[in-house]
């Protein structure tokens, strides 16, 4: 797959503006670990797109660029949001380089969840009567 990579933004919307504007790189990617943060984390992460990042430091190894010029990225996602954010840190602490990819609207839990614990509903085996004359 092929996404345009903006290089050192600190905030996620200004990310979608610039690849919106057809700014950054185009590369190939393979996302090699998907980290789904709580709502509140992601939201600072987004926000924050140049601060150090404990997740990218532990999954630096991760991240690297092979043979074929492929990059190999960390997928950020939370289950309530419609976006994920693909970032390859090209061995910093911090999201160097940043793309966004969008759901269309869609929250990422119905569509990358693989249970069916909670999608069955369960039916009502108790059965109401009410009394007619």
């Amino acid at each position: 797959m092929k996404s345009r990579f903006v290089c050192k933004m600190p905030d996620a919307r200004l990310v979608r503006n610039s690849i919106d504007r057809n700014e950054g790189r185009l590369h190939e990617y393979i996302v090699e670990r998907t980290i789904y943060l709580s709502k509140e984390k992601f939201i600072h992460f987004r926000s924050h797109l140049l601060d150090d990042n404990e997740e990218l430091i532990n999954y630096r190894n991760d991240m690297f660029v092979d043979e074929n010029k492929v990059w190999h990225v960390l997928m950020f996602c939370c289950l309530q949001s419609d976006i994920m954010l693909l970032v390859y840190s090209d061995s910093e602490e911090y999201a160097k380089y940043v793309s966004v990819i969008s759901n269309g609207g869609e929250k990422v839990k119905p569509r990358f969840t693989t249970s069916q614990r909670y999608t069955r509903r369960t039916k009502n085996k108790c059965r109401r009567t009410t009394a007619t004359k």
